[in-house]
């Protein structure tokens, strides 16, 4: 089972992984002690050797409950389900993840506040050198929740302030951003993705998939919004 595990935690190795075994949730080794210092869980071990394996959980029917503070504390959560039936199932009990969660793209009533946006945004470039402060970096920001998507081509000023009345609870950023944009998504969630996945043809034709249009044009985008368009894809 613990090689189950192993493996389901290797496939997302940035969030803490719930991992079902019969009525609780589990958490092992690192994410039980961040998941037990943020909960209040009680942390345990059924190892008996001189280095136990640390864990934590919860009842199964607390899970909306328990995944709610985990993603208010700014956390990605995977969730890891049986999904065979454990009394026909032949052996171990097969189990996936069914379920990734995190602060921008939660969607559960349950979690959310009704009376304030929940934004997830991506921000790319590299910020001028010169006085003129040039809009070449890309930001977009969607809340899924109502469907508003938007973003734009700016300059390092203008996302500084569209960040701080946005206030996204999580913020993409590329693998190898300049500490500039890493320094502009402190304080909140960063999920980081490769730089190919920026790449502003690819970010293109995945944006005219999305929409069913021929070009950007239709949706606003010109051929100078390549930072935008790279953010948006």
């Amino acid at each position: 089972m613990m090689r189950q595990y192993e493996s389901a935690k290797a496939a997302c190795p940035d969030a803490l992984l719930l991992f079902r075994m019969g009525d609780f949730y589990e958490l092992f080794h690192e994410d039980a002690k961040v998941a037990a210092k943020i909960l209040g869980l009680t942390l345990t071990s059924r190892d008996k050797t001189e280095n136990p394996v640390p864990m934590a959980g919860f009842p199964h029917h607390q899970l909306d409950t328990y995944v709610g503070k985990l993603i208010r504390a700014g956390r990605r959560v995977a969730i890891c389900e049986q999904v065979e039936n454990p009394k026909t199932a032949k052996g171990l009990v097969k189990r996936e993840i069914t379920q990734i969660v995190s602060p921008g793209t939660v969607t559960d009533p349950s979690i959310l506040d009704p009376g304030q946006c929940n934004y997830l945004a991506a921000l790319v470039g590299q910020p001028a050198d010169s006085a003129d402060d040039s809009r070449n970096l890309g930001l977009a920001w969607v809340e899924l929740s109502t469907g508003a998507f938007a973003a734009a081509s700016v300059s390092f000023s203008q996302a500084v302030n569209l960040l701080e009345r946005l206030n996204p609870s999580e913020i993409i950023l590329p693998e190898n951003s300049p500490s500039s944009l890493t320094e502009l998504a402190a304080g909140r969630s960063v999920t980081r993705r490769p730089n190919w996945s920026f790449a502003t043809a690819r970010a293109s034709e995945t944006l005219k998939k999305k929409f069913g249009l021929g070009t950007l044009e239709g949706i606003g985008f010109s051929e100078t919004d390549t930072p935008a368009i790279s953010a948006a894809g």
